[in-house]
């Protein structure tokens, strides 16, 4: 078992190309658990993926936060995981906040479309 390749790569673009294919899903792990959010903001779910392309291992957190004044806004983060053990690993240490603060490895991080590498980057992995 793996990760996604896509982590690895050097740029935004080429982990967008190798997702072309989608993934699929493997568990639907919803809003909470082991009695925590596993999201951030006002509503969200956390889920587990494998790519299509490679077969590799992908952590999903979404989030949105509910706007009263502005339109709402969207995050969506995706965090290499080996195996859904580490999965759920992930899901009974991290609450949403949590993992996105102190996952110890570069992570991908979609904030209303724009897309950015968080956690630890290329020059610290």
């Amino acid at each position: 078992m793996a990760a996604c390749i896509a982590f690895w790569m050097k740029t935004i673009e080429e982990a967008q190309d190798h997702w072309v294919d989608g993934w699929e899903s493997v568990e639907e792990y919803g809003h909470s658990a082991y009695g925590h959010k596993l999201h951030t903001w006002d509503s969200g779910e956390r889920s587990l993926r494998r790519c299509n392309n490679c077969g590799g291992y992908i952590l999903c957190q979404w989030s949105e936060y509910h706007s009263f004044a502005d339109e709402d806004s969207f995050y969506t983060s995706y965090f290499p995981v080996i195996s859904p053990a580490e999965a759920d690993e992930m899901n009974q240490k991290y609450d949403g906040f949590q993992i996105e603060s102190m996952f110890h490895r570069r992570f991908l991080s979609v904030t209303n479309g724009r897309y950015h590498w968080a956690g630890k980057t290329g020059k610290d992995s």
